[in-house]
């Protein structure tokens, strides 16, 4: 009765891990897919919108920010910030999809670690059970 109890527990255990391990593996796979589909925004950079007055009135537009030069300009120099125009505009449009795309990968990606350590803990305890499996078998 002993044996397959044991038994019972290790096939659990295999098959916890076997979930875990395919679930990490879609998540990567989604990951990849998310990188193919286009470019990704600079790391440490966001999207913020600032007004600016014309003779026509105040106006909206928005531009990448980030606190280190990062940016590129027409000169080669580098700079905090790279304008993206109007809200709608094709730099504007491409830019949200870059968000989009980025914050979805980081949302991933902290879930692949959550994964990542549960296969750690399932690890752990696959050793200690044959561990104490092998000094049950020691004392037989």
């Amino acid at each position: 009765m002993l044996g397959k109890n044991r038994e019972q527990k290790e096939n659990d255990l295999a098959l916890r891990i076997e979930k875990v391990q395919e679930k990490r593996n879609l998540i990567e796979q989604e990951i990849r897919e998310l990188k193919n589909q286009g470019e990704l925004p600079l790391d440490g950079s966001w999207i913020v919108r600032y007004q600016a007055k014309g003779q026509g009135g105040a106006y909206w537009y928005y531009k990448w920010q980030s606190k280190q030069a990062i940016f590129i300009t027409k000169k080669g120099e580098t700079s905090c910030h790279k304008y993206i125009g109007k809200a709608g505009s094709e730099a504007f449009n491409q830019g949200v999809e870059m968000m989009e795309r980025r914050t979805k990968i980081e949302a991933l990606q902290q879930v692949q670690h959550t994964l990542d350590l549960g296969l750690m803990d399932l690890i752990e305890e696959s050793t200690r059970m044959n561990k104490k499996n092998k000094e049950k078998e020691g004392k037989s």
